[in-house]
Protein backbone atom coordinates (compact mmCIF):
# COMPACT_ATOMS: atom_id res chain seq x y z
CA UNK A 1 0.00 0.00 0.00
CA UNK A 2 3.18 2.79 -0.01
CA UNK A 3 1.67 3.46 -3.44
CA UNK A 4 -1.39 4.78 -2.76
CA UNK A 5 -0.24 6.48 0.87
CA UNK A 6 2.22 7.62 -2.05
CA UNK A 7 -0.05 8.80 -4.49
CA UNK A 8 -2.81 10.29 -1.82
CA UNK A 9 0.22 12.50 -0.31
CA UNK A 10 1.22 13.71 -4.14
CA UNK A 11 -2.09 14.97 -4.90
CA UNK A 12 -1.89 16.37 -1.03
CA UNK A 13 0.49 18.63 -1.94
CA UNK A 14 -0.64 19.29 -5.87
CA UNK A 15 -3.78 20.67 -3.98
CA UNK A 16 -1.64 22.55 -1.99
CA UNK A 17 0.16 24.50 -3.95
CA UNK A 18 -3.14 24.95 -6.30
CA UNK A 19 -4.59 26.77 -4.04
CA UNK A 20 -2.11 28.43 -2.47
CA UNK A 21 -1.07 29.99 -6.23
CA UNK A 22 -0.64 33.34 -6.17
CA UNK A 23 -1.84 35.70 -9.03
CA UNK A 24 1.17 36.32 -11.56
CA UNK A 25 2.06 38.44 -13.95
CA UNK A 26 4.17 36.25 -16.59
CA UNK A 27 7.27 35.87 -14.74
CA UNK A 28 5.95 38.56 -12.25
CA UNK A 29 4.12 37.34 -8.68
CA UNK A 30 2.01 40.17 -8.11
CA UNK A 31 1.12 38.93 -4.67
CA UNK A 32 4.76 39.91 -3.63
CA UNK A 33 5.29 42.01 -0.68
CA UNK A 34 8.66 42.93 -2.38
CA UNK A 35 7.43 44.36 -5.69
CA UNK A 36 9.32 47.17 -7.21
CA UNK A 37 7.30 50.67 -8.02
CA UNK A 38 7.90 49.19 -11.85
CA UNK A 39 6.19 45.29 -11.11
CA UNK A 40 3.53 47.15 -9.02
CA UNK A 41 2.62 49.52 -12.24
CA UNK A 42 2.49 46.06 -14.17
CA UNK A 43 0.59 44.25 -11.45
CA UNK A 44 -1.99 47.07 -11.51
CA UNK A 45 -2.49 47.78 -15.20
CA UNK A 46 -4.32 44.62 -17.10
CA UNK A 47 -2.59 45.54 -20.42
CA UNK A 48 0.93 45.87 -18.92
CA UNK A 49 -0.23 42.22 -17.45
CA UNK A 50 -0.74 40.97 -20.98
CA UNK A 51 2.50 42.68 -22.29
CA UNK A 52 4.43 40.77 -19.73
CA UNK A 53 2.41 37.15 -20.44
CA UNK A 54 2.80 37.33 -23.76
CA UNK A 55 6.86 37.73 -23.41
CA UNK A 56 7.20 35.13 -21.00
CA UNK A 57 5.54 33.11 -23.02
CA UNK A 58 7.37 33.36 -25.87
CA UNK A 59 10.74 33.07 -24.23
CA UNK A 60 9.51 30.02 -22.80
CA UNK A 61 8.56 28.76 -26.50
CA UNK A 62 12.70 29.17 -27.21
CA UNK A 63 13.30 26.79 -24.51
CA UNK A 64 13.56 23.52 -26.86
CA UNK A 65 14.45 25.01 -29.67
CA UNK A 66 17.76 26.70 -28.47
CA UNK A 67 20.63 24.77 -27.05
CA UNK A 68 21.64 24.97 -23.39
CA UNK A 69 23.81 28.11 -23.73
CA UNK A 70 22.18 29.83 -26.21
CA UNK A 71 18.67 29.65 -23.84
CA UNK A 72 21.04 30.67 -20.74
CA UNK A 73 21.98 34.19 -23.00
CA UNK A 74 17.84 34.87 -23.60
CA UNK A 75 17.84 34.52 -19.96
CA UNK A 76 20.43 36.62 -18.97
CA UNK A 77 18.72 39.13 -21.82
CA UNK A 78 15.70 38.93 -20.26
CA UNK A 79 17.25 39.71 -16.44
CA UNK A 80 18.75 42.65 -17.91
CA UNK A 81 15.61 44.02 -20.08
CA UNK A 82 14.14 43.65 -16.72
CA UNK A 83 16.86 45.77 -14.64
CA UNK A 84 16.46 48.40 -17.35
CA UNK A 85 12.77 48.33 -17.37
CA UNK A 86 12.69 48.86 -13.09
CA UNK A 87 14.43 52.45 -14.61
CA UNK A 88 10.97 53.10 -15.51
CA UNK A 89 9.53 53.19 -11.86
CA UNK A 90 5.73 53.67 -12.26
CA UNK A 91 5.40 55.22 -15.78
CA UNK A 92 3.16 53.18 -17.75
CA UNK A 93 4.56 54.68 -21.37
CA UNK A 94 8.31 53.73 -20.56
CA UNK A 95 7.20 50.16 -19.25
CA UNK A 96 5.44 49.53 -22.21
CA UNK A 97 7.79 50.60 -24.92
CA UNK A 98 10.33 48.25 -23.32
CA UNK A 99 7.86 45.73 -23.68
CA UNK A 100 7.62 46.44 -27.16
CA UNK A 101 11.44 46.56 -27.78
CA UNK A 102 11.13 43.06 -26.10
CA UNK A 103 8.98 42.00 -29.24
CA UNK A 104 10.76 43.33 -31.47
CA UNK A 105 14.15 41.45 -30.29
CA UNK A 106 11.90 38.26 -29.69
CA UNK A 107 10.42 38.80 -33.05
CA UNK A 108 14.21 38.83 -35.06
CA UNK A 109 15.50 36.05 -32.84
CA UNK A 110 12.18 33.55 -33.87
CA UNK A 111 13.82 34.61 -37.37
CA UNK A 112 16.80 33.14 -36.97
CA UNK A 113 15.67 30.26 -34.33
CA UNK A 114 13.99 28.50 -37.77
CA UNK A 115 17.02 29.44 -39.71
CA UNK A 116 18.94 26.39 -40.10
CA UNK A 117 22.91 26.80 -41.28
CA UNK A 118 22.37 30.53 -40.59
CA UNK A 119 21.18 30.44 -37.30
CA UNK A 120 24.41 31.17 -35.38
CA UNK A 121 25.33 34.03 -37.67
CA UNK A 122 21.67 35.51 -37.58
CA UNK A 123 21.41 35.17 -33.61
CA UNK A 124 24.86 37.22 -33.48
CA UNK A 125 23.19 39.66 -35.75
CA UNK A 126 19.77 39.61 -33.78
CA UNK A 127 21.93 40.11 -30.21
CA UNK A 128 24.60 42.84 -31.97
CA UNK A 129 21.36 44.83 -33.13
CA UNK A 130 19.97 44.96 -29.70
CA UNK A 131 20.62 48.14 -28.23
CA UNK A 132 19.49 49.45 -24.91
CA UNK A 133 16.33 50.34 -26.30
CA UNK A 134 14.12 49.26 -22.86
CA UNK A 135 14.90 53.42 -21.63
CA UNK A 136 13.80 55.88 -23.84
Amino acid sequence: MPGVVGRSLLWALLGISLETAPAAAGGLDCASQWLNKTEQAICADPQLVRMDEQVARRLESFAARLNFGQYLGLRHWHAMQARHRALCMADRDCIAAGFRAQGRFLDRLQHCVGGGLARRACLREALAGEPDSSRR
